[in-house]
This record gives structure tokens, C-alpha cells and sequence, in this order.
């Protein structure tokens, strides 16, 4: 699988956070691979469960995006200030372990 996360807007135009976040499951350890897939599947489910009403977006909020292709290919999208938690944990994972 390969992941690729994007983050828009926020404060200030920063050329670095343009450029997205790129990680491939092959460079992973086989424990965070298996912890990479465990994200992917608690993010897949709570992006198909209902959802509360979205909170009002904030100025220079930020939107992330992470697109997961491998055998099914996943969009997942959220915006300041209601990150979903299982969105939330695959984004930090994401940035923890991949490059730009």
C-alpha cells in the first residue's frame, strides 16, 4: 500500500506543507506494517460510520487529505477543528514514517 497525505491552508503560506507526505508499506518494518494496515481499516470504518454534525470550520484551519492506494484504493478528507480520532492516529502515523 501506499499512502499520500496533503494538508491545505492554515496560517502563513509555508512551501514545505505543500508538498505532501508519502509512505510505502515496503519500507515499513513488518510490526509498523501490520500497525500501518490496523490505522487504514479503524480510518476506512469511521469514515463509513455517521457522523455528527461537522463543527463550524475555523479561519486558517487546515484540510488534510490521505489517499491510500494497494489492492482498494481509500480517499479519506477532514478539516479543523473536528479531525476524526482514527483519521487523526493514520495522519500521525503517516508523517512519523514517511518523506517528502
Amino acid at each position: 500500500m501506499h499512502a499520500e497525505l496533503t494538508t491545505d491552508g492554515g496560517f502563513g503560506a509555508f512551501p514545505g506543507l505543500a508538498r505532501p507526505v508519502i509512505l510505502d508499506e515496503k519500507d515499513l518494518s513488518a510490526e509498523d506494517g501490520a500497525e500501518f494496515s490496523r490505522l487504514i481499516s479503524a480510518a476506512r470504518a469511521e469514515a463509513g460510520a455517521a457522523r455528527p454534525r461537522a463543527a463550524k470550520p475555523v479561519p486558517d484551519g487546515r484540510t488534510y487529505r490521505i489517499n491510500i492506494d494497494g489492492d482498494d484504493t481509500l480517499r479519506l478528507a477532514a478539516a479543523d477543528p473536528s479531525v476524526p480520532p482514527a483519521f487523526n492516529a493514520l495522519m500521525d502515523f503517516v508523517k512519523r514514517h514517511g518523506h517528502r
